[in-house]
């Protein structure tokens, strides 16, 4: 479990716990995460129930939300909002600090030790995202955390409720049909982003410039 100051390293990156999931009792989480100069850029994904807030204390800061490529500054203010597909890295030459906010929490603390730890360990694609760990994460996070990989993921079943949903197990999916004098083992599946709606980045501070992908 996250206690508040406990930091995570990767390389010259570092990310340290402000608020954590207990402390809010699962409203959010709030990390300060400061980034080197990126040498590649990361996996684009997206969060299916959760919206991050993002404020920019220094350097410079590149988020690629839905095909449009965002450039922020020091003092920039802005959200994703659930279901928006991005990614963003540090262009340089400075290091980046960002304050970031997870809201509501979910396992948002586990995602960010798992994904940092895995990296390293050297259990990454160069892009990014895990090698054999993949099917399991796709699971294990599924209402957190979703790269964009041009495959399926594992459906959820049942509501998510607002803070630190227990995690329900596994159910045949719905297009097996039961055995024969059994009834069906799952119920319909409930509506969901997938696949995820356009979103736009709100800004309330520093204005970002917006232009298109190369």
């Amino acid at each position: 479990m996250a206690r508040p100051g406990d930091t995570l390293r990767l390389g010259k990156d570092t990310l340290t716990f402000l608020t954590t999931a207990a402390e809010t009792d699962g409203a959010y989480v709030e990390v300060a995460v400061e980034y080197a100069p990126a040498v590649i850029k990361p996996p684009q994904h997206y969060h299916p129930r959760q919206t991050e807030h993002m404020r920019l204390e220094s350097g410079r800061l590149h988020l690629q939300l839905d095909g449009t490529l965002h450039e922020y500054d020091q003092g920039a203010d802005f959200h994703i909002p659930p279901g928006a597909v991005h990614s963003m890295w540090n262009p340089g030459p400075e290091t980046t600090r960002v304050i970031w906010r997870t809201t509501p929490a979910y396992q948002t603390e586990t995602v960010f030790e798992t994904l940092w730890g895995l990296t390293n360990e050297g259990k990454l694609r160069p892009d990014g995202t895990p090698r054999l760990q993949m099917p399991l994460l796709a699971l294990a996070f599924r209402d957190e955390y979703r790269v964009v990989t041009g495959r399926p993921f594992p459906p959820r079943h049942g509501p998510v409720p607002a803070a630190r949903p227990a995690r329900p197990g596994l159910r045949l999916p719905p297009h097996l049909p039961p055995a024969p004098g059994h009834p069906p083992a799952c119920s319909p599946l409930p509506d969901s982003p997938s696949p995820p709606a356009p979103g736009q980045a709100v800004r309330a501070g520093n204005e970002g410039r917006a232009s298109a992908p190369p």
